[in-house]
This record gives structure tokens, sequence and C-alpha cells, in this order.
């Protein structure tokens, strides 16, 4: 589409990364969204390069991209024009960090299952699958231990239960992802148990096809859905679960791709963001490689560290400024154990104004195509 309305309309190639980025945010938005795979993924793990998503998010680091590119044609053409912009891009690699304000040392727990997919929820192995979590969690001496999505592999309830009993014996909090169900609709949820509290997250982005059926109450049972109870119900907004100085925004799979709601977790005041996903459906699909990558920049965009926990992998933490910290070797089973010092920082310009940044492309598009018509038509 950016292409198309680019040659369409024969505008100069310094427009083009401006309708790249302006469509890779309505392919992220229209539509219950679909932000998987965009250009922004490429350069994941070049820190100082997408530092500038913390002024202005991640779809700015997709026009760096292609600017950069752009520079690059340009100056095999000869063309000053080149030299410019490439100046100009280098400009936002010299931009300062968020100032840390607080700080706290706490040792972090991630557990990796290493569960095939096609073992996840047979019932030979229900018993087996919850034991690996169990047995690799119970001699821990961390202050807090993540299991991933759907960890908990029955339906969740309170009474009863194997291991809200499991953590009322231990010094440390349990974030776990588990389905359960309230008043009939099901939840793709995360649980907090400490050994004196229990907390839930209602999963609310839901990926659709997949966890419900979209338009569901137009074209009714027409499509089934893919999980045993039915559709997934949306959660209704943000928790954060507080825990010895820990302030925990949990996200679950899908989630991690979405900046908004990693961004009023920090607003709320977060000082560690979690995503909890079974990526296990993807395989060895590159799918599975690109996941993780959203979550690097849910930590720049916010200055905040990130633990991600997964089923079958990626399975990592992530510094403030996207460096991995630490990470396991994907499918296999295994338990990472790190004491970080978590910065605290301020919110970032991203946090407070660079949110708007797609609006505003979109409103300069809106004006550039609008001028643009008139003027072929003129």
């Amino acid at each position: 589409m950016p292409v198309l309305l680019y040659k369409k309309l024969k505008l100069n190639l310094l427009f083009l990364p401006f309708l790249f980025a302006v469509f890779e945010y309505f392919k992220s938005a229209v539509f219950y969204g679909l932000p998987l795979g965009n250009l922004n993924l490429l350069v994941y793990n070049l820190p100082i390069f997408i530092k500038s998503a913390s002024y202005f998010g991640s779809y700015f680091v997709t026009l760096e991209l292609i600017f950069v590119n752009v520079a690059l044609y340009l100056i095999i053409k000869n063309r000053k024009t080149g030299y410019i912009i490439l100046l100009f891009m280098s400009v936002f690699l010299f931009l300062p960090y968020s100032k840390t304000i607080d700080s706290v040392q706490k040792t972090i727990s991630i557990v990796q299952g290493g569960i095939p997919q096609n073992e996840k929820w047979d019932e030979r192995y229900l018993s087996r699958n919850l034991n690996i979590y169990i047995d690799a969690t119970k001699d821990l001496k961390s202050d807090i231990a993540f299991w991933p999505e759907s960890a908990y592999p029955y339906l969740f309830t309170e009474k009863n239960n194997s291991i809200v009993s499991f953590v009322r014996h231990k010094h440390f909090g349990l974030i776990a992802g588990v389905v359960r169900s309230v008043n009939n609709d099901y939840f793709n949820s995360v649980v907090f148990v400490t050994d004196k509290n229990i907390a839930y997250y209602n999963k609310q982005k839901l990926v659709p096809f997949a966890e419900f059926i979209p338009l569901r109450h137009i074209i009714g049972n027409v499509l089934t859905s893919n999980i045993d109870p039915g559709d997934f119900t949306e959660g209704k907004g943000n928790i954060i679960f507080y825990y010895k100085g820990l302030r925990i925004g949990a996200m679950v799979c899908y989630e991690e791709a979405f900046e908004g709601i990693s961004r009023e977790y920090k607003n709320m005041g977060a000082n560690l963001l979690s995503v909890l996903t079974n990526d296990a459906w993807f395989d060895k699909t590159p799918t599975f490689y690109l996941l993780h990558r959203s979550s690097v920049f849910r930590a720049v965009e916010n200055s905040i560290w990130l633990v991600r926990a997964a089923n079958t992998g990626i399975t990592e933490i992530i510094s403030p400024t996207g460096a991995v910290y630490a990470s396991l070797r994907e499918n296999t089973e295994g338990t990472l154990t790190k004491s970080i010092t978590i910065n605290v920082t301020k919110p970032t310009f991203f946090d407070r104004f660079g949110y708007l940044f797609p609006y505003l492309l979109i409103v300069f598009i809106s004006l550039l195509i609008f001028c643009r018509i008139y003027s072929l038509r003129r």
C-alpha cells in the first residue's frame, strides 16, 4: 500500500519512509491488529540504534530504518541528500537514557518447562507437566518465580489447589499462567500467589481465530472455537502485582506486541514487566524466533526491566536498554535464576508524549495525500 501510493501520487522518495511507517501502524491497529513481523524487529539486537524507541516508540525505529536505506540508495546515486539524512539520523544515536530515581535488588527465577505442544494438554501427561514446574521451583531461594502461559494444566480454582498449597509454605511469590472460569466466562489469566494473597490478571488482547472468533455475535456458530470450553473472554484492564518492593505488570503472549499495555503499566508505577507465553505452538518456525523481539521494544520504550517466561523459549531477562541480560536455550527444560538491580526510572518521553507519534504521522500523511491529489488534479 505505501509503495502503491508513493508511485501513484508520484511523490518524492523522502516521503516513502513516512508512508511505510503509517501503514505499518494501521496493520498493527486495524481489526484487532496484527503487530507481528514489523520492520523494526530486524534491528531488535542493536540497543544503540533502537534507543530512540524510548522517545517516539517502535514505529519511529521503522521510520529510521527506512530512512537509512533511502540515504544509502541516494549515496550510491551520488546525491548529497543521502549524507545529510545519515547525519540527521546519527543524532538519535546520542539520545540520553531516562534517569534512575530508585533501585531495588531482587533475585528472579524463570522456569522453562520445555513441554512440546502435542503433550501440553494430553490427559496422559497433565500431572507430569505440572510436576515439571513444581520440581523446578521447590528449592529456589528467589524473591519471585515465573511460570509461562498455561503452565498450570487444569482449570484453575483456589480450593484444594496444588500450587496454592505449594507456595503457602514458601518464602517467594509465584506468577503463573492459568485458565480459569468466572460466571461461565473463560479467561486466559495470570495468577499471582504468595503465602498470604492471591491476585489475577486477565488477558486483554486475545489472538483472533485462536482464542476467539471475531464477530461471533454476527456469525454465530458458523466457525467453531479452537478452545475446548469455547471462546475466551477479554480482560478489562491492567493489574499490578505488589511484592517485596516489586510492582509487576503482567502480559500474556500476544500482548507483548502491543505498546499501549506496557506503557500503561509504567504510568501506573510498575518497575518490572513480565510476559508469560507458550510459543510451542510455532515449534521451530521463523515466527517462533520473531515473537520475543517485541518484548525488547517494550523494555526500551518504557526504560524498564522485562522478564519473559516461555514454555519452550525464548525465555530471557531484558534490560531497560534492550540488551538481553540472560536467557535459556530454547526447546529445553531449565530454570533461569539471576540477581538483578532493578533500576526504577522516570516516565520516558514515550510514556508522556511519544506514544502520539503514529497519530501525528497519520495527520501528516493525510495532509500530504490530500495536497498531492489536489496538485495533480490542478
